[in-house]
């Protein structure tokens, strides 16, 4: 049985369960040893996870898989972290259906973030690509704990490019 979706059911669901954020990681190929993705996510418990594939229908991109699984059970999400997709489907749906709660703010600032990616911008220079981690800090308007060990070596690469910045202004 299929599940269809309306457009001001996604944006209150959206509100409550929904998260932009911006993904940074190590990846020692990339140019400054970090890879960062925008991403729209929404997590649900294993019981609900057709409305996960609702979502991923309704859109027509992302995907649906495991999120996490602990003692209180198996949570499943439907992500999108396509710049292409964020721009061309999840930022238009968001701009005419407007979010009601804080989330509206964390949906402004990932817009700006999709966009200066989708423009290239973060490729241009080490102080666009540190510029773009910096608003993805300021992202969420909850706080939230950090993210452990792998959030730590993040935060110190980020350090260490902040320093040869300053030492180097026109790092390209």
């Amino acid at each position: 049985m299929g599940t269809n979706l309306n457009a001001q059911w996604i944006v209150g669901f959206v509100d409550g369960e929904g998260c932009f954020g911006l993904d940074v990681h190590k990846k020692k190929d990339m140019r400054w040893g970090l890879q960062m993705q925008p991403e729209f996510t929404v997590v649900q418990n294993e019981v609900d996870i057709q409305i996960l594939y609702a979502f991923k229908d309704y859109f027509k991109c992302g995907s649906v898989g495991l999120n996490r699984e602990d003692q209180y059970g198996k949570r499943f999400h439907f992500r999108v972290k396509s710049v292409k997709d964020l721009q061309e489907k999840i930022l238009p749906f968001f701009e005419k259906h407007r979010l009601k709660t804080k989330k509206n703010i964390e949906f402004k600032r990932f817009r700006k973030i999709v966009h200066l990616m989708n423009n290239g911008y973060h490729r241009e220079s080490l102080k666009n690509f540190l510029e773009i981690i910096d608003l993805g800090e300021s992202l969420r308007v909850r706080s939230r704990p950090k993210n452990g060990k792998k959030g730590e070596k993040v935060a110190e690469i980020v350090q260490q490019l902040k320093a040869n910045l300053a030492l180097q202004p026109d790092l390209k």
